[in-house]
């Protein structure tokens, strides 16, 4: 029995690439688009067909032309995958969610969405939703989560963007592929990344938020009266990371940071006195209810490790009334331990000298360094701190 021909052949320049991509991408390559004659007159035969492929793929004419003419094909067709054509007015979508447009307007400011003239089925959806939000919490507290969450997303969301282009489209630019190749590629793996995506990050959070309310931290906030309370503060960070940016590539510089990262995952994850507030590039910041349990945290996160043998790390730690905000912390012991972090050297913990009496109190050896000028604090005494000979 013969064998039907292959109706989407790969081209011999992707050949060696092809088996490494998924299916629904490998189904994508090589695929002939029908131009007609009128088309390549008008645009040029690579420009039409790719205008043609747009229009195929459910763009008007205008936006695919205006899509080819800005030299954004890759990026116009994936938007239009995810969030389809726009079909509501604000004030329509204000309607059937019950959420009014002045405030429908703010929280998404505050989440960090524009307000086009149009808007989709996913943005009324997402209204839908904030209206059961504003059921149980207030309009001012919403628009402080969005916030948080919008800064949160919109990062998640370009780190899987960036994944995607080093780990598949890149690969293919190299192959050889072309602007229509990459461009369905791209909008794809968009697509099939916003179906799982959304799951995940609905289960993560449901896991978060319940690490969350098993933690130290929780328990302190919900005992507390006031806004401000009293929290240990610590930041880690890679010593001489400026000058190592100058000196290795950035495939190296990603390896340094995913190695610190891990790092302080590994190292705090199985302590629910910890948290781990926010990663600032090769910084992060911790916090606890108490110094003596953060204590014991970053004095491992600075101990020297086979992984982190070339990039060593520092630390600096402070306390004092800090404020929460938006799952922030802000502050005088978020700024002096910012500092004592600058300060101290490779594989050292500096801590404020005000918790000397509490370190030395826990078992930990404390030496007084001399008094420094701090910018924005004044003149300390840091104290070094280290564990007992003991352990």
């Amino acid at each position: 029995m013969s064998r039907e021909p292959d109706p989407t052949p790969v081209r011999p320049e992707l050949a060696d690439l092809t088996a490494e991509l998924p299916r629904f991408v490998r189904d994508r390559l090589g695929r002939p688009r029908p131009v007609t004659e009128a088309e390549r007159e008008a645009l040029g035969a690579g420009d039409a067909e790719t205008v043609r492929a747009l229009v195929d793929l459910g763009l008007d004419e205008a936006s695919a032309r205006e899509a080819v003419d800005e030299g954004r094909v890759a990026l116009v067709l994936a938007q239009r995958v995810i969030g389809g054509a726009g079909q509501y007015s604000i004030e329509e979508v204000s309607e059937r969610s019950g959420v009014p447009v002045e405030l429908l307007r703010r929280i998404r400011v505050a989440t960090g969405l524009p307000v086009p003239e149009r808007l989709g089925h996913a943005d009324l959806q997402w209204a839908r939703l904030l209206a059961r939000l504003l059921e149980v919490l207030p309009p001012e507290a919403v628009a402080s989560s969005a916030r948080a969450r919008g800064t949160a997303l919109s990062m998640v969301a370009r780190s899987d963007l960036g994944i995607v282009r080093d780990e598949l489209l890149l690969p293919m630019r190299r192959a050889g592929a072309d602007d229509l190749t990459v461009a369905v590629t791209l909008a794809d793996t968009a697509k099939e990344l916003d179906g799982i995506a959304r799951e995940i990050l609905q289960i993560t959070y449901g896991l978060h938020l319940e690490h969350q309310l098993s933690s130290e931290l929780s328990a302190t906030l919900t005992r507390s009266e006031v806004p401000e309370i009293d929290l240990a503060v610590g930041f880690v960070d890679v010593v001489g990371w400026t000058s190592l940016s100058s000196r290795i590539d950035p495939q190296g510089l990603d390896e340094v940071l995913d190695a610190f990262e891990e790092r302080i995952i590994e190292v705090t994850a199985p302590r629910t006195e910890v948290s781990v507030v926010k990663f600032l590039g090769d910084a992060a910041m911790l916090v606890a209810a108490d110094a003596l349990s953060l204590a014991e945290v970053m004095l491992e996160l600075t101990t020297a490790v086979p992984a982190l043998e070339d990039v060593p790390l520092r630390g600096g730690l402070a306390g004092g009334p800090t404020l929460i905000r938006e799952g922030d912390m802000f502050g005088p012991p978020v700024n002096l331990a910012a500092r004592l972090t600058d300060l101290a050297r490779p594989w050292r913990l500096l801590a404020d000298e005000q918790l000397s009496d509490q370190l030395e109190a826990g078992g930990y050896l404390t030496r007084r360094l001399r008094p420094v000028r701090i910018r924005g604090v004044g003149t300390r005494r840091p104290v070094g701190v280290s564990r007992a000979p003991d352990g």
